[in-house]
């Protein structure tokens, strides 16, 4: 058998699997603490008039996950929303009798769309910049999702292979886009005498992408046009030990050095040197790993993340 169709046969495992998890998946069952508790009453009063097309349609993947989240708390209808601006996602929500914009900034880069804030009563930015942005209260930090919607089918059998399975590769990184970025890194960890280094450039199904994470000793991540990105959120949901550089904007609660994830400098001048360290340290190691799961399950599930967005909009139905 030659290489191709070897990697054929991979890819399309790969796809199996992952329709036999997603229909062996059982139903998603209440999420337990909220880290924003919300109030019932106010809540049987607000209807969310959700998009019924993105004004981007590859947003869809990430924007779903916050509807199927709110739909846990609140009511839900679709209609034709004007979606004028890039990169965000524009809803309506209702509460007896009152009307308010609320805006969903997704977009890559860190200045906020200001057409679009001008126009909000309440505006969320992702890729929230470390210095702020003065004092405004209609703006918000909007957190940030994983890549597909599909890792919540996924996530206990995900969690089983972390916690059960012998890990099957030292270190980890699949990435696509901005390969300059990140170039020097990967120069760096395919080098590396002292581990074995899976990724670079290259892609296999979402879920087995995730399959390797969770296999995988030591997980990299590397920013791209954003700082944060999606594998960085998959990399918590799954609980990774996880070491990059620095961020260069935030969540909407902090992620912390050596508690969560673990910074390397931003030339990456120790980042052999760290995985070597966090190679050999399996406690630390394991520490990490559980804390980043239980930073994603407190704050960063679609359900959290729901509960935070409708805390926010509470200050305007008050």
């Amino acid at each position: 058998m030659n290489v191709g169709s070897l990697l054929d046969l991979r890819y399309l495992h790969g796809r199996v699997l992952d329709a036999y998890w997603g229909l062996s998946a059982p139903p998603p069952g209440p999420l337990g603490n909220l880290t924003w508790p919300l109030d019932p009453d106010l809540l049987r009063g607000v209807v969310i008039t959700w998009p019924s097309v993105y004004e981007w349609a590859p947003s869809q993947r990430w924007g779903e996950q916050i509807r199927a989240g709110l739909a846990r708390f609140v009511t839900i209808r679709f209609e034709a929303v004007a979606q004028p601006y890039q990169g965000v996602i524009c809803f309506i929500l209702t509460h007896r009798g009152r009307t308010f914009r609320i805006n969903l900034e997704y977009s890559d880069y860190l200045p906020v769309n200001e057409e679009a804030y001008q126009h909000a009563h309440l505006h969320f930015k992702m890729q929230w910049g470390l210095d702020g942005y003065g004092d405004r209260p209609r703006l918000v930090p909007g957190g940030y999702l994983t890549n597909d919607q599909r890792i919540y089918a996924f996530l206990p059998r995900l969690r089983q292979l972390r916690d059960t399975a012998p890990p099957l590769h030292d270190v980890h990184g699949r990435f696509g886009l901005s390969l300059e970025k990140r170039r020097k890194a990967l120069e760096i960890l395919a080098a590396s005498r002292e581990f074995r280094f899976l990724g670079g450039q290259s892609k296999v199904p979402y879920g087995s992408f995730l399959r390797e994470v969770a296999r995988a000793r030591i997980c990299i991540d590397l920013p791209s046009y954003s700082p944060i990105t999606f594998r960085l959120i998959d990399y918590l949901a799954i609980g990774s030990c996880i070491i990059g550089p620095p961020l260069e904007s935030r969540l909407h609660v902090a992620l912390e050095d050596r508690v969560h994830l673990v910074h390397c400098k931003p030339d990456y001048s120790d980042l052999e040197a760290l995985c070597v360290y966090y190679l050999e340290n399996e406690a630390e190691r394991r520490a990490l790993v559980m804390n980043s799961r239980r930073f994603f399950d407190q704050y960063l599930h679609r359900d959290q993340l729901a509960a935070y967005y409708l805390s926010q909009c509470a200050r305007l139905l008050g």
